[in-house]
């Protein structure tokens, strides 16, 4: 009986101590399900180490704060996290620490005043003067041209050129003069003069002929040398001399032009006229000359695009065929 009471007694002893042991680890797992593991154990401290955490948020979100404009809730206790920087640049920012609030002023934003635009007093009466030329009404034309520059804007000098070409074409060279004179821009006053010679060449008899002659010539005499109208003034002056049969003073212009304006749109169509030159019934008619210009036309023009007034092509080959069955 003894006996047994020890086997039971021993037999309760294993059985306490295995619950015991069986208590141990449940409550070692217990306390391991409920430990919490945070992924940024070096962002907290032990402040924020006893704050309640929302299980449905993020960990990421709840332990590190990226707005740097944004708050953090611990407890009763607010944390504002404004960089230095922010505060520097950001105007009007309000930043609370405990139960001190700290404002800064914003500075008035300065409005940038608008320049005003500056109307060309001269511009709408040269904007008229065109539109009626589109219409050819030249005496309304002429007259908005010359309240244009009566105003003195920037678009007067314009108005002066479009003027002279007009007065030219009615015969008033002493008005296109006057105009020619008051320009104060070199480059348009030579324009300017280049308009008032054309329109009197282009009137067609001879007393305006003799009159653009007259302009031409001053203004390749007169006026400073012209890249484009200079060599333009020599080849309108052959070209009006041709046709008045002046047949040695239209050659001296054109051979002006091809000594000094090679790379003008005028040296290529000067041979042909100097072609034609030698052609006509003169005193130094010369038909072999007049073939080696004709073919030195055709010798340039040879993948070249011609400029439209000045394609004579056809004409050209016409003429050397001519020529070369008569010599």
């Amino acid at each position: 009986m003894k006996g047994f009471f020890l086997f039971s007694h021993s037999k309760l002893r294993f059985l306490a101590l295995l619950l015991f042991l069986l208590t141990l680890e449940f409550s070692s797992l217990s306390a391991q399900t409920t430990e919490l593991f945070l992924p940024f154990p070096e962002t907290w401290n032990k402040e924020t180490s006893n704050a309640s955490i929302d299980p449905s948020a993020s960990p990421t979100n709840a332990n590190l704060n990226t707005n740097p404009n944004s708050s953090v809730s611990s407890g009763s206790k607010t944390l504002t996290s404004v960089s230095t920087e922010t505060k520097a640049e950001t105007p009007g920012v309000s930043t609370t620490s405990g139960n001190q609030t700290s404002v800064t002023k914003s500075k008035p934003v300065e409005k940038k005043k608008k320049k005003k635009e500056v109307v060309d007093p001269s511009q709408a009466s040269f904007q008229k003067g065109k539109a009626y030329l589109t219409r050819d009404q030249k005496k309304s034309a002429e007259s908005e041209f010359a309240d244009s520059y009566g105003k003195e804007g920037d678009a007067a000098k314009f108005s002066r050129v479009e003027n002279t070409n007009l007065f030219g074409l009615d015969g008033k060279e002493k008005e296109s003069t006057g105009l020619v004179e008051k320009q104060e821009d070199p480059d348009l006053k030579i324009k300017t003069q280049f308009e008032l010679a054309r329109s009197l060449d282009r009137i067609g008899n001879p007393d305006s002929e003799e009159k653009a002659y007259k302009e031409y010539l001053k203004l390749v005499t007169e006026f400073p040398k012209h890249p484009e109208l200079t060599p333009r003034s020599h080849y309108a002056m052959a070209v009006l001399l041709i046709r008045r049969k002046e047949f040695r003073s239209a050659a001296h212009q054109l051979v002006s032009v091809l000594k000094n304006f090679k790379e003008s749109p005028e040296f290529l169509p000067a041979h042909y006229y100097l072609g034609k030159i030698y052609e006509s019934s003169w005193d130094e008619r010369d038909l072999e000359r007049s073939l080696k210009y004709y073919q030195l036309y055709m010798n340039g023009m040879e993948g070249k695009t011609a400029v439209p007034g000045y394609d004579f092509r056809k004409e050209t080959r016409e003429r050397l065929r001519v020529l070369g069955s008569s010599i």
